[in-house]
């Protein structure tokens, strides 16, 4: 005996992820108030009165009367069972159909593989089973897109590179024994290479201290030449998240640096820029930022999410963003997490991104991608003249 809601209690929402292996932040109630330009709905599905998959559902209005429903890393239930993926399948189908959706469009929070960096065995928990659910959403009228590596290809990077921080047993490991697993000329970068620098490192949950990061991340927009969030949209993260969201500074003492570089004769050009940064700063400048979501399942396989990296373009030769996502993976330890996400790769495993990231024993994760269920007959034109149309578009506002 099935029932479903599309209006959710909070309290039954957040009970049953704090139970639920692998809950993705984007998945958690307030996701929706942080995505406040999309319409939500927070759905549920009883089976016997008992709650056994949840989703949150964003609605987006593609021209009038048409609207896509998109489950970011949803729905958040178990996809072997073919019976209760059947019954949420056909009353979030029927929910679209209402709000006039021509398609439902998810990318669950599983993976096809899950493999070492450097070919190490490891814990597959994310890879458990792809078969059979990608099988079953085949079987239930879901259409699989396709593999795509490019990072932006589609809503959620494909590939992520993942930190690991349990064992091949999925026992938490401590902060030694990840050192263990890192490279020796990477590990000299870490802990009194910077100490002896004067960086030291903060995290806190302080809101006022946003506009920090995001100034660093205007360096990076202007770096690597790409638009990210403004600060708006990291107070309603940190304001959602309160307990589960922080942010995390690397930090200089300019002028223990300064001694540092006199008392071990280095170049002069080295010390007339830090004595010009002294100047214009004052003594403590920011040269690395981030931000950390820690997961909100009490149960199974936890996952920290490592988000927006902003870098300053001063003193890079310090690699302070290393320290900073150090900082973060023995954050996650002490949080008993059992992996920390550093994000979206590009699937050829070429891109800076990953050269940096794999650093960290990374592991790849390939997730399944995104799969479409049609609501309407108008699915298949749309798919097939939108890309056609999207390129035009951006044609067309290039040459104004």
């Amino acid at each position: 005996m099935y029932t479903f809601t599309n209006n959710l209690k909070k309290e039954e929402y957040d009970k049953f992820i704090e139970n639920y292996s692998m809950a993705s932040f984007m998945q958690e109630y307030n996701w929706g108030n942080v995505k406040n330009n999309w319409k939500s709905f927070h759905c549920g599905l009883y089976k016997d009165k008992i709650l056994v998959g949840v989703c949150l559902v964003l609605v987006r209005t593609i021209v009038k009367n048409l609207n896509i429903f998109y489950i970011p890393r949803g729905y958040l239930i178990d996809f072997t069972n073919y019976e209760d993926l059947k019954e949420m399948t056909v009353n979030i189908k029927k929910l679209a159909k209402e709000n006039k959706a021509y398609v439902v469009k998810i990318d669950p929070n599983f993976c096809i593989k899950q493999y070492s960096f450097k070919g190490d065995k490891i814990a597959n928990n994310y890879a458990i089973d792809y078969e059979t659910k990608h099988k079953n959403l085949l079987n239930l009228g879901y259409k699989f897109t396709g593999i795509n590596k490019e990072i932006d290809k589609n809503l959620q990077p494909q590939y992520n590179m993942f930190a690991p921080l349990c064992d091949i047993n999925s026992n938490i490991l401590s902060e030694e024994e990840i050192l263990k697993t890192y490279k020796s000329k990477f590990k000299y970068y870490i802990g009194s290479f910077h100490e002896k620098r004067g960086i030291k490192f903060e995290i806190t949950d302080d809101i006022n201290k946003v506009k920090d990061l995001v100034d660093l991340l205007k360096q990076t927009e202007i770096k690597q030449n790409i638009s990210l969030r403004n600060e708006e949209y990291f107070i309603k993260i940190m304001k959602n998240y309160k307990d589960n969201a922080y942010l995390i500074f690397g930090k200089i003492d300019l002028n223990k640096y300064i001694d540092f570089l006199q008392n071990n004769n280095s170049k002069e050009e080295e010390l007339n820029e830090a004595k010009e940064l002294l100047k214009n700063n004052g003594n403590n400048m920011i040269l690395s930022a981030s931000l950390i979501i820690l997961p909100s399942n009490k149960k199974g396989i936890r996952t920290s999410e490592y988000l927006y990296a902003g870098n300053s373009l001063n003193l890079t030769k310090l690699r302070v963003s290393t320290g900073v996502v150090f900082e973060i993976l023995k954050f996650s330890i002490r949080n008993n997490c059992h992996y920390c996400n550093l994000g979206g790769i590009d699937g050829n495993l070429n891109d800076h991104l990953t050269a940096f990231k794999e650093k960290f024993n990374g592991q790849v994760l390939e997730f399944a991608g995104e799969y479409d269920l049609p609501t309407s007959k108008i699915y298949y034109p749309i798919k097939l003249f939108y890309p056609i149309l999207l390129k035009f578009y951006r044609l067309i506002k290039k040459s104004r």
